[in-house]
């Protein structure tokens, strides 16, 4: 490998000096990355594309008359790459191309040609292909971001596959920072991209620990209200009459049933398309309603379930109207509309706020995550009243109820956010991968989730440059609970697989 380090930072005739700090571990990885296809898997914030920028500049090198591919999975990252490259490398920046689905045809191809490094998503970079407008002959190197994307039907995996079967001297380099917890999975995600060599690091390793920020964790429970409990005890025992019913119509074999079970139930029965099979679909979508339900009560706002109890009430389905005239609807109805009535709020709202006032109190840059655009709206009003507090909702593009946010209002919130005129991002999930937000002091899970890939995700943006926490929130006996448990043993699933994979690499190279 070409790179030489001085003074702690890489010196290389394609790389800005004093731009990328020397750490051993980036370029180990860097310098077996160049030789054949890499997955690298390593912990948000230590430093991904610093490494992919060094394998970069190796491959120019190399041919400089080849170019580069750098795919992410939105806009907003891709152009964070792009903006991250140009400070560090030694290119123009007329020759570091942004490409997307907005720009026309003929300006895509004008773009593809003049350039020396493409950034895209896979989904503009698909179309192209498939439209002839762009051939990988002439591209030495694609680089994949957050890469646990890569199965099924994703465009990363049609790119991959044209592109080692385009270029010359193709070399592929994955970036991730949580595989996932099925060993089925990552195999995947191997043989789509063609990966022939993985690369870990967690924050135990010797050579990583001198650059990790020490992360605390801590869980804030609460006790669910009376009436909310009232509200879950109605609404459960209506479902299990469901669920009963379909037990004994042999449609269910088992009464408790999982959202994607009774979603793969759902279109097995559309298969069929027999009367008998078209009742127990609309009941299903009884039961799915009935759980949506029953999350927001018992883990979101009342603000939330006023708002979807409400929009139930408007719908035509077979479905939402046999719900809406059960007694159990009608009494949760009505407590959601006593409590709106007497402000009475959810209790991790309240919790909340006071975990709010004493991180303003010590003048704290915090996140928070939850699932829902109400929960968000009703949290970024609430704490608004916290004094000091400056809180703003950070969601995605999607149109819904006109509630969406383009990218440039998503970049200009982050840019306020740095800048300090918003102290608390209340944000979806669209806050979790990627994107650049300004080092945090604490992260905010408004509720647990079952996906190990996200919970990752949402506690790497702290403790990157300092020290940080995490703060996991949970009511009492409730689904919380089962989310969290769920998450937690598929990131031990996940941190055992991946231990295992970094035994059998070292036995193989000793």
């Amino acid at each position: 490998m070409q790179t030489s380090i001085n003074k702690e930072y890489v010196i290389h005739k394609w790389i800005n000096p004093n731009t990328i700090e020397k750490r051993r571990y980036q370029d180990d990885i860097a310098s077996r990355a160049v030789l054949r296809n890499t997955l690298v898997v390593i912990p948000t914030g230590l430093g991904k594309t610093s490494i992919a920028a060094v394998v970069c500049a190796n491959r120019l090198q190399k041919d400089m008359t080849k170019k580069i591919m750098f795919l992410a999975p939105t806009k907003p990252l891709v152009d964070q790459h792009r903006n991250t490259f140009e400070k560090i490398m030694k290119i123009g920046s007329s020759e570091l191309k942004t490409v997307t689905g907005t720009d026309p045809p003929s300006t895509r191809a004008l773009l593809y040609n003049k350039a020396d490094v493409v950034f895209s998503t896979p989904q503009t970079v698909a179309n192209d292909l498939k439209n002839g407008m762009l051939n990988f002959k002439e591209f030495s190197l694609l680089i994949v971001d957050e890469a646990h994307r890569s199965v099924g039907n994703y465009a990363y995996v049609f790119v991959a596959d044209q592109y080692m079967k385009m270029a010359k001297d193709p070399l592929i380099l994955a970036l991730t920072a949580s595989p996932g917890s099925n060993k089925q999975k990552i195999d995947e995600i191997k043989k789509k991209l063609f990966i022939e060599h993985v690369e870990i690091k967690d924050r135990d390793d010797e050579d990583v620990r001198p650059y990790v920020q020490k992360q605390s964790q801590a869980f804030i429970h609460v006790e669910l209200i009376q009436e909310l409990r009232n509200i879950s005890s109605e609404l459960s025992r209506y479902r299990n009459s469901i669920i009963e019913m379909l037990m004994s119509w042999k449609i269910i074999h088992f009464s408790k049933i999982s959202k994607v079970d009774l979603l793969k139930l759902q279109a097995q029965l559309a298969r069929s398309k027999s009367g008998s099979s078209l009742a127990a679909m609309s009941y299903i979508a009884e039961i799915l309603k009935i759980d949506h339900a029953l999350i927001l009560a018992e883990t979101q706002t009342v603000y939330a379930l006023r708002n979807y109890l409400t929009s139930l009430q408007e719908e035509k389905s077979k479905a939402a109207q046999r719900l809406i005239k059960s007694s159990a609807f009608e009494k949760a109805i009505e407590i959601t509309h006593r409590l709106d009535e007497y402000n009475i709020e959810h209790p991790k709202v309240m919790k909340l706020k006071d975990i709010i006032r004493n991180e303003m109190y010590r003048e704290r840059k915090v996140i928070i995550f939850a699932q829902y655009r109400d929960t968000i709206n009703k949290l970024v009003k609430e704490l608004r009243e916290v004094e000091k507090a400056k809180p703003v909702g950070f969601f995605g593009q999607a149109k819904k109820a006109g509630k969406g946010l383009s990218q440039k209002e998503q970049i200009e919130i982050l840019n306020e956010f740095k800048l300090g005129f918003y102290n608390i991002l209340v944000c979806t999930s669209i806050g979790e991968e990627g994107l650049d937000i300004a080092e945090t002091d604490t992260v905010i899970f408004y509720e647990p989730i079952p996906s190990e890939i996200r919970k990752i995700q949402r506690a790497g943006r702290t403790a990157r440059t300092k020290a940080g926490k995490v703060l996991v929130m949970m009511t009492k006996g409730t689904r919380d609970e089962a989310f969290y448990w769920s998450g937690y043993h598929k990131e031990n699933k996940m941190k055992s697989i991946l231990q295992r994979m970094k035994s059998e690499q070292s036995d193989n190279n000793g």
